[in-house]
């Protein structure tokens, strides 16, 4: 099994190449990767203690609602620990509009393109005199085109009608409610 664990930088706000806010990060660079959530804060790190609903009480002091949004807060504990020297930590954006690649046979709803997102990858380096730096170490969507092309693959323009035909589709499938209590199902 691929487990990875969770990073959250609570002081920096990282980007993707082209500008974008990115967050939601995996990592496995600590040891035995099992789930669990790192908070990096200057140079120091911490290990957030597991927690669940199994034989917790949850009561409304835990719920608030903002708008038209339920908001759950739960307290953790958390556990100071000696991060390794180098942390890779990664995501893809959202933002970035996905490449394009035509695939041999059609997909599920007969698509015959793949999206591949906008892969962004960090590196934290930790120092002996406390200091922590992080730099992002993953290259731009024209990069990513790049790539997929050295690989073989037929990466399609953005302008192209079967590329622009898939965008229009699915956003027009994405916008219908009845789409997504379909794939739940």
């Amino acid at each position: 099994m691929c487990m990875f664990d969770n990073v959250v930088v609570l002081d920096e706000i990282l980007r993707c190449p082209h500008g974008h806010h990115v967050d939601d990060f995996q990592t496995k660079s600590f040891a035995g990767p099992s789930m669990a959530t790192y908070l990096i804060e200057g140079p120091r790190v911490y290990l957030v203690a597991r927690s669940g609903f199994g034989g917790q009480h949850v009561s409304a002091e835990h719920w608030h609602l903002d708008g038209n949004e339920a908001v759950f807060q739960q307290r953790r504990s958390v556990e100071p620990i000696v991060p390794p020297r180098e942390v890779l930590f990664y995501t893809s954006c959202n933002e970035c509009t996905p490449v394009l690649v035509r695939c041999d046979r059609a997909r599920m709803w007969g698509d015959l393109l793949d999206e591949r997102q906008v892969w962004v990858e960090f590196r934290a380096t930790f120092d002996s005199d406390g200091l922590r730096h992080i730099e992002r170490t993953s290259g731009t969507r024209d990069d990513l085109v790049t790539q997929l092309r050295e690989e073989g693959l037929r990466v399609m323009r953005d302008d192209e009608p079967l590329a622009i035909a898939h965008r229009e589709i699915r956003a027009t499938r994405d916008a219908q409610p009845s789409h997504r209590s379909r794939i739940r199902r």
